[in-house]
C-alpha cells in the first residue's frame, strides 16, 4: 500500500514539474524534486525542503515550486514561513488557484473571531473560487463566512451558484435553505429541505427544520412521514414515536395515531400523555365507550387538568351528550389562571351547546365577547351567533352585529362574505353586490369566499356573475375556474358546469378537485361512470387520505353496480370522515340495496343525527321509513 501511494506521488510530482516547465524555465534535474515529495510523504520535512531548495536554487521564481515548498512547510508545522511564501505567490501570480485556496483556508482556520483576518481570508478564497467556480468546498467556506458575518445576501448567491454545479449535495441545500429563512423567504426554501432530505432521509438538522415548516402548514401527514427513517435508525427513541403519532392524529389518520399510542402506553403504562392522546384517537374514530373509559381514568388523576377536560368536553359534543360536555367546560372555567385561548375555547363550545339545545339568545349572549380573539376574528363564535339569528330569521341582529366586525377587517373572506350572506337572506341584494365587488377587489380568495356566501344564501346567479367578472382579469386562475363551474352546478346548470370542469381539466388534468367534482357529478347523475370512475381513481390516487374524494369513489362503484368495492370505499370513507352525513347515507345505501337492513338503518338514522341540510334530511326521514316498511313486511313473510 505505502508502495503505491509513492507509485502515485512520483507520478504527481512529474506532472507537477512538467506543468511548471510549460510555464516556466525548466529545472534542470527534476530528479530532486521527485525526491523531496517522497520524503515528505515519509514525515522527513527537513531532508525534502533540504532537497526542495537546491530545486528552487536552480528556478527561485518558479511559482509552483514555491507553492510546493510551502505545503510542506505546513506538514512540518512551520505555518508562518508557509504563510509568508504562499503570500508572495499569490502576489507573483494572482490566478494560481491552489495557491489562493490553500493560503484563504489557512488564513481563515487562523483567524479565530478577527474580522479583519476573516475578511482577508475570503478574498483570497474568492480569488480561488472565481478561477474554480466548481471547487465546492471553497464555495461552501465562503458562504459559511458571509453567514457568520451576517451577510445572507452575499451567501444565497454564492449557495445559488453552487447549486446550478451541485444540485444533488445535502449540505449545499440544507445551507441554502437556512438562509432563504434568515432572509425572509422561508417558503423558498421548503423545496431545498426537501431535496436534502430526499437525498438523505436521516439527516436530522434538515428532517427537524422541515418538520416545522409542515407543521406551520398543517402538513401533519409529511410530518409524520419524515420520521419513519429516523424512527428505522433509531426504535428505541420514545420520543420520536410519540412526536410521529402525535403528527398522525393531527393529521387525521386517526387509525395510525390510535395504533402508536396503544403500543406508547403499554411499553410505559405510567405515560399519560400518550394515554391522553390514545383517547382522542379513539374518540376521532367514534370509539366512544374506550375514549370515556380513558378520559375517566386520568380525570381521576388530574381533574382539573384545563386540556384533558377540552378534549373530554369535545369527545362529549360529538356523541351529543350535551349536558355532561357543558358540565366539563364549566369545570375547565373555574380552574385558576387558565390560559385566555383555552378560557375562549370553553366559551365557544358552550355557545355551541346552547346553539344545539336551541336556546339561541343564550348561544349568542356567549358568542358575543368572543367574536375576536388575540385580534382575529373566531370563525366559530361568530357561525354560531349568525346560526342562532339565521334560526330565528333575525338577519337585520345578524348585520348588526358583523358591521363592527367588517369595518375592522375589511379583507378578511370570512366576516364579509358572512357579512354578505347574511344582506342576502334579509333582502338587500343591491348593497350585498356592491359589498362583493369591494371584496373581490383584494383577490381570489376573497371572490371565492363571497361567490360561496351567495350560493349558502341561494343566490347563484350572483355567485356566477362575480366570478365571471374576476376571470375577465384572470382567465387562467384554476380556482376561479373551479368555483365558476361549482356554482353552475349548484345552481342546477349541470351542462354548464361540466363544460367549465372539462375545460379546467384540458389544461390541469391532474387538478384532483376538479376530478373529484366532475367524477362525482356524473356518478350521481349515473353518466359517464366509466371515465368517472378513472378520473375518481386519480383523485383518490394523489390525496388517499382525503374523505370526500374516497367517497365519490365508492359512489360510482355503487351506481356501476360492484357493491363489494362500493362498500370497501364507502365504508373507509366513513372513518376518514366520521361526522358527515352524506357519506353515512352512502354507505346505508350499499347495505340497503344488499338487504342488510338493520344495518342501513342505522347508517341512515346516524346520518339523520349529524345534521344533514334540509333537503337531505326528508330524504333520510323518507329512506328510513320506507326501510322500515320493507324491513317489516320481511319479518311478517
Amino acid at each position: 500500500m505505502n508502495t503505491m501511494r509513492k507509485m502515485m506521488l512520483i507520478a504527481a510530482a512529474a506532472l507537477l514539474v512538467a506543468t511548471a516547465a510549460a510555464a516556466q524555465e525548466p529545472a534542470s534535474d527534476p530528479y530532486d524534486f521527485l525526491q523531496a515529495k517522497l520524503a515528505a510523504a515519509d514525515g522527513k520535512y527537513d531532508q525534502a525542503l533540504a532537497l526542495l531548495d537546491k530545486v528552487m536554487a536552480r528556478s527561485p521564481n518558479d511559482p509552483t515550486l514555491q507553492y510546493e515548498h510551502a505545503t510542506i512547510l505546513i506538514d512540518a508545522g512551520r505555518v508562518d514561513r508557509a504563510e509568508a511564501e504562499l503570500r508572495k505567490v499569490v502576489v507573483e501570480k494572482p490566478d494560481f488557484y491552489d495557491a489562493q485556496r490553500l493560503l484563504g483556508r489557512m488564513l481563515l482556520d487562523r483567524a479565530g473571531t478577527d474580522r479583519a483576518k476573516i475578511d482577508e481570508a475570503l478574498v483570497h478564497l474568492r480569488a480561488a473560487f472565481n478561477r474554480n467556480p466548481d471547487d465546492l468546498s471553497s464555495g461552501m467556506a465562503i458562504a459559511q463566512i458571509y453567514i457568520s458575518t451576517d451577510r445572507p445576501a452575499d451567501a444565497a448567491k454564492i449557495l445559488a451558484t453552487l447549486l446550478e454545479r451541485a444540485p444533488d449535495q445535502r449540505s449545499i441545500n440544507y445551507t441554502y435553505a437556512q438562509v432563504l429563512t434568515k432572509l425572509g423567504r422561508g417558503d423558498e426554501s421548503r423545496q431545498y429541505l426537501e431535496r436534502a432530505v430526499l437525498l438523505d432521509p436521516t439527516f436530522t438538522p434538515a428532517v427537524l427544520q422541515l418538520i416545522d415548516i409542515y407543521q406551520k402548514q398543517n402538513e401533519w401527514g409529511k410530518a409524520a412521514d419524515l420520521l419513519k427513517p429516523l424512527i428505522a435508525d433509531d426504535p428505541m427513541n420514545l420520543d420520536l414515536q410519540k412526536q410521529q403519532a402525535f403528527y398522525y392524529l393531527r393529521a387525521g389518520m386517526a387509525d395510525k395515531a390510535m395504533a402508536s399510542f396503544k403500543v406508547l402506553t403499554e411499553a410505559d403504562p405510567k405515560d399519560t400523555r400518550s394515554k391522553f392522546y390514545l383517547a382522542e384517537a379513539l374518540s376521532d374514530l367514534e370509539r366512544y365507550p374506550e375514549a370515556d373509559k380513558i378520559y375517566r381514568s386520568l380525570l381521576e388523576q388530574a381533574p382539573n387538568d384545563p386540556e384533558l377536560l377540552a378534549s373530554f368536553g369535545l369527545s362529549q359534543i360529538g356523541q351529543q351528550k350535551l349536558d355532561e360536555a357543558a358540565k366539563a367546560f364549566h369545570q375547565m372555567q373555574a380552574v385558576p389562571d387558565l390560559p385566555p385561548n383555552l378560557q375562549a375555547l370553553a366559551n365557544t363550545q358552550l355557545a355551541y351547546i346552547e346553539l344545539q339545545k336551541g336556546n339561541y339568545d343564550a348561544a349568542i349572549a356567549l358568542a358575543r365577547p368572543i367574536l375576536v380573539f388575540n385580534d382575529k376574528p373566531n370563525g366559530q363564535a361568530i357561525n354560531i351567533a349568525l346560526e342562532a339569528f339565521r334560526k330565528q330569521k333575525k338577519y337585520n341582529e345578524a348585520i348588526a352585529l358583523l358591521q363592527p366586525l367588517v369595518e375592522q377587517y375589511g379583507s378578511d373572506p370570512f366576516v364579509n362574505a358572512r357579512y354578505v350572506e347574511m344582506l342576502v337572506r334579509n333582502g338587500e341584494k343591491d348593497k350585498a353586490r356592491q359589498a362583493a365587488v369591494t371584496e373581490a377587489k383584494f383577490g381570489t380568495r376573497n371572490t371565492v369566499a363571497v361567490a360561496e356566501a351567495f350560493i349558502q344564501a341561494e343566490d347563484a346567479p350572483s355567485a356566477i356573475e362575480l366570478v365571471k367578472e374576476a376571470l375577465k382579469n384572470k382567465p387562467d386562475d384554476v380556482d376561479l375556474q373551479f368555483a365558476l363551474g361549482s356554482a353552475y352546478e349548484r345552481s342546477g346548470d349541470k351542462k354548464a358546469a361540466e363544460a367549465v370542469f372539462l375545460q379546467l381539466l384540458a389544461k390541469n388534468p391532474d387538478n384532483a378537485a376538479a376530478l373529484n367534482y366532475l367524477g362525482y357529478m356524473w356518478a350521481d347523475a349515473g353518466v359517464n361512470l366509466d371515465r368517472a370512475t378513472d378520473m375518481l381513481t386519480r383523485a383518490v390516487g394523489q390525496e388517499p387520505r382525503n374523505g370526500a374524494y374516497v367517497d365519490s369513489l365508492g359512489w360510482v362503484y355503487f351506481q356501476k353496480g360492484k357493491l363489494d368495492l362500493a362498500e370497501k370505499y364507502l365504508t373507509d370513507a366513513t372513518h376518514l370522515l366520521p361526522r358527515d352525513s352524506t357519506v353515512h347515507e352512502h354507505l346505508g345505501d350499499v347495505l340497503a340495496r344488499r338487504g342488510d337492513y338493520v344495518r342501513a338503518l342505522t347508517l341512515y338514522r346516524l346520518a339523520l343525527s349529524l345534521q344533514p341540510e334540509p333537503k337531505d334530511e326528508a330524504k333520510l326521514r323518507s329512506k328510513i321509513a320506507d326501510l322500515e316498511k320493507q324491513s317489516q313486511t320481511a319479518q311478517r313473510r
